[in-house]
């Protein structure tokens, strides 16, 4: 994992006091970096769909906003290296001139927040199973900024037991789930480390998407966790 201000790494599965775990919600320290460009891409993500879901987050975020503004103006100027200008107008030479295509996104997910969509549509794969019921879609982050997929679950089902090999945060888009610790809504942030060990359930109702972000892979338990183990995974 790199320093915080690095875009190469979602920082946020490393840090104790991202979330506010009475509120589910980013910490105001996040929305700073937020508002300052410091958050790599996958969690700039994950706040702009929380906030989608959150309207009282902009509030927050508005206060991040002026703390950024007292700090910037507080801080010395630094002189521009020899040559940046030529470097950045070269980067923007090499940008290409148009988009590539992507397939369009399911209509099932209009349900999702508009920036989610958006990935969606430019970056994201397909869908591939998990486990029944269960469905991912990689959403197309480099490596090294971790994982970061979609997850669609279906009423009543869910991921088998396990704990996790590292860190792994989960925003819930729609719907709801449980998983033997507590209940997560629309906008509810679950945090999970290696200590914990649990099986999230989708609620009946409406169909749960979950964005998630990991920095290493899921260790399942029992009879799955021994063949997975067996399979090197």
């Amino acid at each position: 994992m790199t320093d915080r201000t690095s875009k190469q790494s979602p920082d946020i599965t490393s840090r104790e006091d991202a979330v506010e775990p009475l509120a589910r919600q980013f910490g105001e320290e996040i929305l700073l970096d937020y508002v300052t460009g410091t958050l790599d891409d996958a969690t700039r993500l994950m706040v702009a769909a929380q906030m989608a879901l959150r309207p009282e987050i902009s509030e927050t975020l508005a206060i991040a906003g002026d703390l950024a503004g007292l700090m910037l103006e507080e801080a010395e100027p630094v002189p521009m290296g020899e040559g940046a200008f030529a470097d950045v107008m070269a980067a923007i030479d090499a940008l290409p001139e148009t988009a590539p295509s992507a397939p369009a996104p399911d209509a099932e997910l209009d349900v999702l927040p508009a920036v989610i969509r958006e990935r969606v549509a430019a970056h994201g794969g397909k869908w591939s199973f998990v486990t029944p019921g269960v469905r991912a879609m990689d959403l197309g982050f480099e490596a090294g900024e971790g994982e970061v997929k979609l997850y669609r679950i279906d009423p009543g089902y869910g991921v088998p037991t396990h704990t996790h090999k590292g860190q792994e945060m989960t925003l819930v888009l729609t719907g709801a789930f449980g998983d033997g610790r507590d209940r997560y809504g629309p906008g509810d942030i679950c945090v999970a480390s290696p200590e914990i060990t649990h099986k999230p359930i989708a609620e009946k109702g409406a169909t749960c998407y979950a964005l998630a972000i990991t920095d290493a892979p899921l260790q399942l338990t029992g009879a799955l966790g021994l063949v997975q183990r067996v399979l090197g995974s």
